[in-house]
């Protein structure tokens, strides 16, 4: 995802440069190095090397400790637009986990543009496979009234797909902008649940919910929907 939003924002004018452990994708026109500690060159060595060639926009491979998480925010305090993968369960869960490693919350406030979270899910074979009729208990995950039945469709089997029914893959994500009020829950520890209420009075549509409408679009069925997001 994060290749394929680099590569649509790629142009002659935009001095992009990354630093990666290792460089996955090689793509034209951006200036990619590889983190080598062995050779003394980690994520905060680097980005200070990446600070004094003036680039626009900055991709860190990954924050993983409190040196890199304060030079990725001294990068993006300075003007620079810093792209970085972090893992944690949730979109939300990026907010205590950069303050927990060591981000104070009103400078991450000033500093958060947006953070995706994303699940793989794989996808139906086109070729087999078939429509059913929702159950209670299926009715309950996909949040649709009781009594009501729906028509959805399920995994099989064939040749096209080697038996397992499914074939290729797409992602469920939840797209959280941050704005200047949620800057101001951020800034004053507010909780997880204010800041959850606040995104959904402004059309939030969380990481569940998007894998929901995959499922009722007949991108992918329910028991794959329990496999990749937690619907408890």
């Amino acid at each position: 995802t994060l290749y394929s939003i680099l590569n649509y924002i790629n142009a002659v004018d935009i001095n992009i440069m990354t630093l990666e452990n290792p460089v996955e994708y090689q793509l034209p026109m951006l200036r990619q190095s590889d983190v080598r500690d062995d050779k003394g060159m980690d994520f905060v060595t680097g980005i200070k090397s990446l600070m004094r060639q003036d680039p626009d926009i900055i991709f860190i491979g990954e924050i993983r400790d409190e040196a890199t998480a304060n030079m990725a925010m001294r990068a993006a305090m300075t003007g620079h637009k810093v792209f970085t993968t972090l893992h944690t369960n949730d979109a939300f869960g990026s907010i205590p986990r950069l303050i927990d490693i060591g981000i104070p919350p009103h400078l991450l406030a000033g500093s958060l543009i947006c953070i995706v979270a994303q699940r793989l899910m794989r996808l139906l074979c086109k070729h087999c496979r078939k429509e059913i009729i929702s159950s209670p208990e299926q009715c309950k995950i996909l949040g649709i009234e009781e009594g009501k039945r729906i028509k959805i469709y399920q995994h099989d089997g064939c040749d096209k797909c080697y038996n397992t029914g499914y074939r290729g893959r797409m992602a469920a994500h939840e797209i959280f902008p941050v704005d200047k009020g949620l800057d101001e829950l951020i800034a004053t520890g507010s909780s997880r649940r204010a800041i959850i209420s606040y995104a959904l009075e402004r059309g939030f549509v969380p990481l569940l919910q998007d894998g929901i409408n995959k499922v009722l679009a007949g991108y992918t069925d329910i028991d794959e929907l329990v496999r990749t997001v937690d619907v408890t």
